[in-house]
C-alpha cells in the first residue's frame, strides 16, 4: 500500500499527519508527498519523517498533485491522506480487512470527525456500509483522507480531474463506483481538519464544476438511474437553500434559474419530498436530539457526513 499526501505550505501540520500514517499498526509499503510549490519547509520536514517527496516547483492544485502520486506510487492500493489530516492507528488494519473480505470493492473508506474529542477508545468491529454510483449522485459520501483504492481502478479511470477542483474528490468516488462497489467502515477513523480558506467552503467556485460534472453524467446515462431528474433538480435546490441562508439571493437566484434552464421544475416537488426535507431533518437531529430518536432517524437517508454545499 502507498499513501499519498497532496501538501502546499503544511509545515505546520505535515508533521502530524505522517507520524499517523508511519503509525499505523498495519503500515503501510511507502508514503510519497507530493510538495505543490510550498514556500516553507514542508518539504524537508516531510523527508526528515521519512516520506518520499516529490518536488513541484509550480502549484498544480490537489488533484495535480495526487495523480502524481499515484503514478509514483509502487503499491497496489493507493491510500490518501491531507496534510493537515490524521489517522487513527487502527484504520489501515480495518481497511486492509475489509478489501479481504469484498474482493470485488473498487474502494474502502472509513468515518470521519472533526472534534479529536469525538475518537472512541476502542472502535467496533462489522459495521460496514456499501455504496454504488446511484448514491455518489445524491451525495459526496466520502472525505479524501478516508479512502483507500485499487491503484488498478484509479488507472482506469485517469485519477482525479483538475478541471473539477472543488469536487475533484467527489467526482473520482463517482467514477469510482461506476466499477464496482465502495465499502465503508462506519467508524470514524480519520480526523478530518478543516481549512476555514480551503475551496470547500467557497459555494460559488464548487456550483460550477458540480454542475459541469453532474452535466457529464446526464450525457453518459444518468436516465438509466431512479429518480435521476429528483436528484439533479435536489442539487440545485440545495445551492441555492444554502446561499438563501447566507442572504446572498443573487446567487440563489441564479440556482433556481439553472434549475428552470435545465428543465428541471417538474422534479422540484419529488426532490423536496425525497431529498431535501430527510436531508434536513437530519442534520435537525444533530441540534436538536429528541429529533434523533431511533424509531425516526431510520426512516431518515443517510447522504453523507458533508455540508449542505459539498
Amino acid at each position: 500500500m502507498s499513501v499519498v499526501v497532496p501538501a502546499k505550505d503544511a509545515s505546520g501540520t505535515i508533521g502530524a499527519a505522517l507520524g499517523s500514517a508511519f503509525g499505523q499498526i498495519a503500515p503501510p509499503g511507502e508514503v510519497i508527498v507530493v510538495d505543490d510549490g510550498s514556500s516553507d519547509s514542508t518539504a524537508a520536514l516531510a523527508e526528515a519523517a521519512g516520506a518520499k517527496v516529490i518536488r513541484r516547483e509550480v502549484s498544480g492544485g490537489p488533484s495535480v498533485a495526487r495523480n502524481e502520486g499515484i503514478a509514483e506510487a509502487k503499491g497496489d492500493l493507493v491510500a490518501f491522506l491531507d496534510a493537515d489530516d490524521l489517522w487513527h492507528p487502527g484504520k489501515t488494519e480495518r481497511q486492509l480487512s475489509l478489501l479481504d473480505a469484498n474482493p470485488e470493492a473498487v474502494a474502502v473508506a472509513t468515518d470521519w470527525v472533526r472534534s479529536e474529542g469525538q475518537w472512541a477508545s476502542a472502535p467496533p468491529e462489522g459495521v460496514t456500509s456499501r455504496f454504488s454510483y446511484p448514491d455518489f449522485l445524491v451525495m459526496n459520501q466520502f472525505q479524501t483522507s478516508t479512502v483507500i483504492a485499487r491503484r488498478s481502478a484509479l488507472e482506469e479511470i485517469g485519477g482525479f480531474r483538475a478541471e473539477l477542483d472543488g469536487v475533484e474528490d467527489w467526482d473520482c468516488w463517482l467514477r469510482l463506483s461506476k466499477l464496482g462497489p465502495i465499502v465503508k467502515a462506519d467508524w470514524p477513523y480519520v480526523l478530518y481538519r478543516d481549512s476555514p480558506g480551503g475551496v470547500s467552503k467557497d459555494l460559488g467556485a464548487i456550483y460550477p464544476v458540480m454542475v459541469s460534472m453532474l452535466s457529464r453524467e446526464r450525457s453518459e446515462g444518468l436516465g438509466s438511474v431512479d429518480h435521476g431528474g429528483e436528484i439533479l433538480a435536489w442539487h440545485h435546490m440545495r445551492f441555492g437553500l444554502n446561499w438563501a441562508l447566507d442572504r446572498d439571493f443573487v446567487h440563489a437566484k441564479m440556482a433556481l434559474s439553472d434549475l428552470a434552464k435545465e428543465g428541471l421544475i417538474r422534479h422540484a416537488p419529488g426532490a423536496v419530498l425525497r431529498y431535501m426535507i430527510p436531508f434536513l431533518l437530519r442534520r435537525a437531529s444533530r441540534r436538536f436530539p429528541v429529533l434523533a430518536h431511533p424509531a425516526l432517524a431510520e426512516r431518515i437517508p443517510v447522504f453523507g457526513s458533508g455540508a449542505l454545499g459539498s
